[in-house]
């Protein structure tokens, strides 16, 4: 896809991946909707800021008022809570769940008609290679990511007909700073 002169909304742009994916958006000359819950420390410059929560129908449809030229849905946005699947908080695994699988899905439900409207695009689900490899300090994380692995791939069939690919971006651990992001994965030991 074309990132000079597309427009682009990024859910959970308020740091980490999501604020490096703005970031580098806008330097390719893409104008960006900077999203996030609580909007108030996303300070990038050149980024149009909402607020949006990924689990909230009425502020997706704000969005998807607000960002209507949209043509690549990065999302990016979910709980960062850490939780295992056995002796956890079951609404934190909820939540990690709810964000990742229902979240992604839901965001791709309401952008879909916009991209297709636009003429097709593409929607980025920015994952990690804990979507097959179990981390066990964080196994919820494990079985989430896993959950938004299946429904990329599900959704990856379904719009293709009206021009939009549907990808990942599969990130290794401890690649969160953008300083990282090209270090390649090792098998440890």
């Amino acid at each position: 896809m074309r990132i000079d002169g597309a427009t682009a909304l990024v859910t959970g742009a308020n740091r980490g991946f999501g604020r490096h994916l703005t970031e580098e958006l806008l330097r390719r000359g893409a104008r960006v909707y900077a999203t996030a819950r609580r909007p108030e420390p996303v300070d990038i410059p050149g980024a149009e800021v909402l607020s949006l929560d990924i689990t909230d129908e009425d502020s997706m449809e704000a969005a998807r008022r607000t960002a209507g030229g949209v043509d690549l849905l990065v999302n990016n946005a979910a709980s960062t809570e850490v939780a295992s699947l056995t002796t956890g908080d079951p609404a934190a695994v909820e939540r990690m769940i709810g964000t990742r699988f229902f979240g992604t899905l839901d965001m791709i439900r309401t952008f879909a008609p916009v991209l297709a409207r636009n003429g097709g695009g593409a929607v980025l689900n920015v994952l990690s290679l804990t979507a097959w490899t179990a981390v066990e300090a964080n196994t919820a994380l494990s079985a989430a990511k896993s959950a938004q692995w299946g429904l990329t791939n599900g959704v990856r069939l379904e719009p293709a007909g009206q021009r939009t690919l549907v990808t990942a971006l599969v990130a290794s651990p401890g690649s969160s700073a953008p300083r990282r992001c090209a270090r390649p994965w090792r098998r440890p030991g």
